[in-house]
């Protein structure tokens, strides 16, 4: 029988009453039909987990009383963020959907040249939105822990904020892409690569849009400790890239 499992940000000790948040709550009661007596699973998304059980199924108020905690999912041993430019419609929502369920850290979106306008105003808006789709993925997945998401950020940002620190970047480039000043001529290497390599301690890869990055683009994050890389030779939707990407490093490092 499958335990359904529920988002809480404090998660009490064993033994205490922890109400649902409202969005929660209406979720167990109305579309799952739960009831008082029902044996359930809270996490915090920082990789605690407990049982629980409904007290009070009042769908504008559940409460549910704690009980033991669990071992959740290990999480990956080495820490990824996504940088991915921002995409056209609801397509990045697909893409914080699976890269939760790849175990990434952190999901940042991108204002890159060829991404659009930036969504100004709006991006926090987006940005709540996108929690919310990695908090059901990991519920969904049975992860305990749920990747920061940023709200949308310019590119030239992304690059200061990665220049400190010892993970590992990475620029994904277009099998197409022209090679940017100062790299070798022969092209990017493929990801696969790095499995000669020793794991990094963790890593920032970086994903473009439609279109590739501009050259200046590739050029600057060269500048700034990034390492341009492809997929392999196919050119492929700029939705599926990202999950194809954290799919080959989980392997190279086997980290699965």
């Amino acid at each position: 029988m499958t335990v359904r499992r529920f988002h809480a940000p404090i998660i009490p000790a064993a033994g205490g009453a922890l109400p649902l948040s409202p969005e929660e709550g209406r979720h167990l009661v109305r579309v799952l039909r739960l009831h008082t007596g029902a044996t359930i699973r809270i996490f915090d998304g920082n990789g605690r987990e407990h049982e629980a059980t409904v007290e009070q199924d009042d769908p504008r108020h559940v409460i549910v009383r704690v009980g033991n905690p669990i071992e959740p999912v290990p999480p990956p041993r080495i820490p990824v963020t996504l940088a991915v430019t921002l995409l056209k419609g609801r397509k990045l929502d697909d893409v914080v959907r699976d890269a939760t369920a790849l175990g990434v850290s952190a999901i940042v979106p991108v204002v890159s040249r060829r991404a659009g306008a930036a969504p100004g105003a709006g991006g926090r808006h987006l940005a709540d939105r996108w929690r919310g789709v990695a908090i059901a993925s990991a519920k969904q997945c049975g992860s305990a822990v749920v990747p920061e998401v940023h709200a949308p950020l310019a590119y030239e940002s992304l690059l200061a904020n990665a220049r400190s620190g010892d993970a590992l970047r990475i620029l994904l480039l277009e099998p197409s892409a022209e090679a940017p000043a100062g790299t070798s001529r022969t092209g990017p290497a493929p990801l696969t690569s790095l499995r000669t390599e020793p794991a990094p301690p963790g890593a920032i890869v970086a994903i473009g849009p439609e279109g590739g990055w501009t050259p200046d683009e590739a050029s600057l994050a060269i500048g700034a400790g990034f390492r341009p890389m492809s997929l392999g030779h196919r050119t492929l939707r700029a939705d599926l890239v990202p999950v194809v990407a954290l799919s080959i490093l989980r392997s190279v490092w086997d980290d699965l």
